[in-house]
C-alpha cells in the first residue's frame, strides 16, 4: 500500500517542521501534543497492514490525511510575530557593539487580556553590567526586568 508510506514520510517531514520551529520560537510553542499526534499515525501507519477491514483504513486514511493537512495550517497561523532571534535583535538595535547576549529560560507572560502565555527572556551584558529583558513575540512588547 502506497499510501502508507506516504504518510509515514509526510509525518516525518512535518515532525521535523515542528522540532525546527520550537528551536526557533526557542520552545515557546506548545506543538508536543501535535507531535505526538503525528507520531501515533506513523505507528498506526506502519501496522495497518494488518486485517482491517477496508472501510476502517479508509476512516483512518482520511483522519490522517485530515490531521496532515490541519497541524501545519494551524501552526502557521498561531505563530508569533517574532522568533527568539528577531527579538533580540529588537531589543538590541540601539546598543553599540561590543555585547554578549544570554539566553534564559523562558517565562510566563500576561498580556493586555490579561491571558497567561510564554515570552522570551535574556540578559544582554555590556561592559560587565547586565540588563535582563522579558519579551512578548507576539506584539513584539518588551520591558527591562529588574533583579
Amino acid at each position: 500500500m502506497m499510501y502508507r508510506r506516504l504518510i509515514i514520510i509526510a509525518c516525518l517531514i512535518e515532525v521535523s517542521f515542528l522540532l525546527f520551529l520550537q528551536y526557533r520560537y526557542n520552545n515557546i510553542l506548545d506543538l508536543f501534543p501535535f507531535i505526538g499526534v503525528l507520531v501515533f499515525f506513523m505507528v498506526l501507519s506502519y501496522f495497518l497492514k494488518v486485517q482491517l477491514s477496508k472501510k476502517r483504513k479508509e476512516i483512518v486514511l482520511l483522519l490522517q490525511t485530515l490531521f496532515l493537512i490541519f497541524i501545519p495550517i494551524y501552526t502557521i497561523t498561531t505563530l508569533p510575530q517574532y522568533t527568539y532571534e528577531r527579538a533580540v535583535d529588537k531589543v538590541t538595535q540601539n546598543l553599540e557593539e561590543p555585547y554578549v547576549v544570554n539566553k534564559q529560560k523562558n517565562t510566563l507572560i500576561e498580556d493586555e487580556s490579561n491571558e497567561i502565555k510564554k515570552g522570551y527572556m535574556f540578559s544582554v551584558e555590556k561592559n560587565s553590567e547586565v540588563t535582563s529583558f522579558v519579551f512578548d513575540p507576539w506584539t513584539g512588547n518588551y520591558h527591562e526586568v529588574q533583579d
